[in-house]
């Protein structure tokens, strides 16, 4: 009787310290309020190419929610006689209902018959986990050809830094107490500085410039600062200067009808140089060419193809009279006589194309001769 009333108090004690152990927020075993199966841990679930990325999140949630032991081991599977296996078995469903999750459906219907937290956690390793030598080449390799680009400084920043981390988890850290560490350190964030400078645009060469020549050179949040700093000035200063070039407009619209004060009509904001005799803007009369006369090898340039020959003749017609006002007749040149005859016969030409040619006008010889009296500049 004693022995059983010993016994039964023993398993009483045993009990009521598993119990204390569970209801325990400290304890591995407790289970809070808020956590339930469909809990998600990660905002970025696995596919497999970002694996270790993964692995490091899920580890800081477990660690939160103080279930880490689950998965790596260090709380083994209980005896099924165990009074804490009812504890251990809910936790250890809870957690692997929250790994499956944090991967994609395809992943996650391969994990569904493993039995525990830490077979499906060794399984993903296996899978997904890549060696080092690989890993650290496909990094470095990454690190290489990133550049700025078309990227703003904090997403270019942001890229380096993940790839920068994850790198120094694949490089393991000699533990030292003499000091040796922190000039390995420095040397470190030195290259860090010297290979975020090389990937930036050549619009950033005076800053680049400033900080290379800084004794000590900065950490590297430092200098990530400086180069921020700057382009945050230079996005004030490019919306300052579009301001000011839509206000210009404005203030030109609202001028540009103001009544003068001698003739009380409306003026430009900028006045442009007309020519009194031929009416054209862009010269003035000294120098109009059809008073002056047009210069050597001048080319006429008709608006409209289909009359060019006319707007020759009457640009050419209209010198001719500019430049002559002694006779009712214009003396021509040997040159512009040709000119004139060229002219005519294609005219000729084009009248009598449908035609007989027996039928046509008189001739050019007969016109020339007959009907016109061509004189000759001396």
């Amino acid at each position: 009787m004693a022995r059983g009333g010993s016994n039964n108090g023993g398993r009483g004690g045993q009990s009521n310290s598993e119990i204390v152990a569970v209801e325990d927020s400290s304890s591995p075993y407790f289970l809070h309020n808020g956590d339930h199966p469909g809990l998600t841990l990660v905002s970025n679930p696995l596919n497999g190419a970002n694996y270790h990325t993964w692995r490091r999140a899920m580890l800081m949630a477990l660690t939160a929610k103080n279930k880490v032991g689950f998965v790596d081991g260090t709380i083994s599977r209980p005896p099924s006689t165990d009074l804490i296996f009812g504890s251990w078995n809910r936790c250890n469903s809870m957690i692997s209902s929250w790994i499956i999750n944090a991967v994609t459906r395809e992943i996650g219907d391969s994990l569904l018959y493993l039995d525990s937290s830490s077979d499906i956690w060794r399984d993903l390793s296996d899978r997904f986990s890549q060696g080092n030598g690989p890993r650290i080449f496909q990094i470095k390799k990454q690190l290489s050809a990133l550049n700025q680009g078309s990227l703003d400084v904090n997403s270019y920043f942001t890229k380096l830094k993940i790839l920068w981390d994850e790198l120094r988890e694949f490089q393991p850290v000699p533990v030292c107490h003499c000091g040796g560490l922190r000039i390995w350190t420095d040397y470190q964030h030195r290259e860090y500085v010297l290979q975020f400078l090389m990937g930036l645009n050549d619009s950033y060469a005076q800053i680049r410039g400033q900080i290379l020549m800084m004794d000590p050179v900065p950490v590297i949040n430092k200098v990530f600062s400086l180069v921020l700093q700057e382009e945050r000035h230079r996005n004030v200063s490019a919306s300052s200067n579009s301001n000011t070039q839509i206000s210009e407009p404005m203030a030109f619209g609202s001028n540009s009808y103001a009544p003068t004060g001698n003739s009380g009509g409306f003026r430009n904001r900028r006045d442009k140089t007309t020519c009194s005799h031929c009416g054209f803007i862009g010269h003035t009369k000294d120098k109009c060419y059809r008073l002056v006369g047009y210069p050597p090898g001048w080319k006429f340039k008709p608006k409209d193809p289909k009359s060019g020959s006319m707007a020759n003749n009457s640009e050419f017609l209209e010198s001719l009279s500019a430049g002559s006002s002694e006779s009712s007749m214009p003396s021509l040149a040997s040159t512009q006589c040709q000119q004139l005859i060229q002219l005519l016969s294609s005219q000729l030409s084009s009248t009598s194309a449908s035609s007989d040619s027996a039928s046509a006008g008189p001739s050019l010889s007969n016109f020339a001769g007959n009907n016109a009296t061509v004189h000759y500049k001396s």
